[in-house]
């Protein structure tokens, strides 16, 4: 008899342990997939990039790579040299015109599609239509629509200048020169707004009705709920825009490499699309210089990601504290 007492405490350890054991393993062979997937397509990759990075890499079928050797930081080095031997200048070049690219593209961004937004909040006949209209161009793949607003903006018969020249008007370089390459992609930015104003406006609807008829009742007219109800409440979801959007402009490569390979204008030679050149190019142990860059930027983006969060707490709002 009392050995069977003493053996209930086990017993009843086991029986938790099933329970557990089959509430738990089920939803685990869910995630597994995806396990797989972050470890050998990131995690692997990134750790032998690094390595790479302070190493040679070769690859017999691979111009401009080298024998392995000993750990180095050459390869670093390699971006921090002025001379045609080195890749200061091509560096500095191309991490100017991304970011100059993504500041301007992000605030005219959030700016923008903030204010179709409000539009798209409306309760107005046929809203809904409209929503899914404005949205459509978001399903087109990058590359795809890519393409199609290069065929679009072609100089000769392209769709755009043949409207221009119908109405009167010059046809428009759009990304076959220096000075409108960058103008034209931004253009064509507007028409991928749809999927951030699509964020802001579930933010919108979740403010609280109450806010808006309290402000009725105080006589606040629409300009004045906006700036103090409608754009505070929305701060979160800006925040997430922000940081998003900046990690996205910064790593730009699908909307970008077809336009550089077709057009060959230096205003398209984004930093990503330098890291393409330089792990495929014929420079010498290009892949390896590839690595240490993509490592570079890394940290770049990095570092800009914690300042975002750092100064988010003054300007970020996410609800009373309870």
């Amino acid at each position: 008899m009392n050995k069977e007492i003493a053996s209930l405490p086990e017993g009843k350890e086991k029986g938790k342990a099933a329970r557990f054991l089959k509430k738990n393993v089920p939803c685990w062979l869910y995630v597994v997939p995806v396990l797989i997937g972050i470890v050998c397509f990131t995690i692997i990759p990134m750790v032998t990039s690094l390595i790479y990075s302070f190493r040679g890499y070769y690859n017999p079928e691979l111009r401009g790579s080298a024998k392995e050797g000993g750990f180095s930081f050459d390869n670093f080095s390699y971006f921090f040299k002025s001379g045609s031997a080195y890749g200061l200048d091509n560096f500095l070049t191309s991490i100017g015109i991304t970011f100059a690219f993504t500041i301007v593209s992000l605030a005219l961004q959030i700016l923008g599609s903030y204010i179709v937004a409000l539009f798209l909040n409306q309760k107005t006949k046929g809203i809904k239509s409209f929503r899914i209209l404005y949205y459509l161009p978001n399903l087109i793949p990058a590359v795809a629509g890519t393409m199609l607003w290069a065929n679009m903006t072609r100089t000769d018969g392209g769709y755009l200048n043949t409207i221009l020249e119908a109405v009167g008007l010059p046809a428009y370089t759009w990304y076959e020169a220096e000075d409108s390459v960058l103008i034209t992609l931004l253009f064509v930015n507007v028409f991928s707004w749809g999927g951030t104003a699509i964020m802001w406006l579930s933010q919108m609807q979740n403010i609280p009705a109450e806010m808006y008829e309290s402000a009725d009742l105080d006589g606040a007219n629409y300009f004045q709920k906006t700036f103090k109800i409608t754009i505070p409440m929305s701060t979160a979801m800006m925040f997430y825009v922000i940081v998003t959007s900046m990690i996205g402009g910064i790593q730009a490569f699908t909307n970008v490499k077809p336009l550089y390979d077709r057009f060959q204008t230096s205003n398209l030679r984004f930093i990503v699309v330098y890291i393409y050149d330089l792990a495929f190019g014929t420079i010498e142990n290009g892949m390896s210089k590839a690595c240490a860059l993509s490592w570079i930027l890394f940290v770049i983006i990095a570092l800009m990601t914690l300042i975002l969060f750092k100064t988010s707490k003054k300007w970020v709002y996410y609800g009373e504290e309870v």
